[in-house]
């Protein structure tokens, strides 16, 4: 390694008192003019007779720099300092704490209330959709205590039949025009959809999967399925 000083020779009481500095510091020193060792042991003549005050001029040298930061360092400690709050912005703040407590409990009530209004809404609503339904099929059931009383009296079969035939229609009507509509079944292709397979048919000569019997008529309401057919399915050996 190089030897990074300058052997400077100074003038004191005692005589000359060689004193072995750095670079940096010999070059601080005015007036003086050094002998350099380097690494090489090689020397160069200097002025012994200039005067100069070496330990004042080194003792002046200024202190290195702090290093730079680099982007990796680890960031400084910041000590925490407790916050002083004041006794008017305490109650400031509290105030404001209760002033928004009180805006959330009157929010959370009237949507407590809403929520009750909107569920009595409902209810009513579907009472009152089932008491439009119910009015339209009684005079259904009004009249089948006729066909009943008629067939009783006058002991004709074909009148009881007859009598039933006319109330299904009219019943079947009604419930039409509340959106109930029976599902298509005997001879469809089998659709899990709208129909549920109770039974295997397989001495059919239909196509398998195809409906050969309805057991329970299905019906939908709107379109959507209330009630699927129980069926009787096609299925070859």
């Amino acid at each position: 390694m190089a030897d990074n000083t300058r052997r400077i020779t100074i003038n004191d009481d005692d005589g000359q008192d060689p004193k072995l500095v750095s670079f940096e510091a010999a070059d601080a020193i005015p007036l003086v003019a050094d002998d350099l060792e380097d690494e090489r042991g090689d020397r160069q003549p200097i002025d012994l007779d200039a005067p100069a005050d070496a330990f004042a001029a080194i003792s002046a040298i200024p202190a290195p720099a702090a290093p730079e930061e680099t982007p990796n360092a680890a960031p400084a400690q910041v000590s925490s300092v407790p916050v002083v709050v004041s006794n008017a912005e305490a109650e400031a703040l509290q105030a404001q704490l209760k002033e928004a407590n009180d805006k959330y409990l009157r929010t959370l009530a009237e949507f407590q209330n809403y929520k009750r209004r909107t569920d009595d809404d409902i209810r009513r609503r579907i009472q009152e959709g089932n008491e439009k339904l119910l009015q339209q099929i009684l005079p259904s059931l009004d009249d089948f205590d006729l066909a009943i009383a008629h067939a009783k009296n006058t002991e004709s079969y074909e009148k009881l039949i007859g009598g039933v035939e006319a109330m299904y229609r009219k019943l079947v009507d009604t419930l039409a025009r509340q959106g109930v509509e029976p599902i298509p079944a005997v001879g469809e292709k089998f659709d899990a959809a709208v129909h549920e397979a109770v039974m295997l048919d397989e001495e059919s000569d239909q196509p398998d999967e195809t409906v050969t019997a309805e057991l329970r008529k299905g019906y939908t309401l709107n379109g959507r399925v209330i009630r699927p057919s129980l069926v009787k399915v096609a299925k070859g050996g």
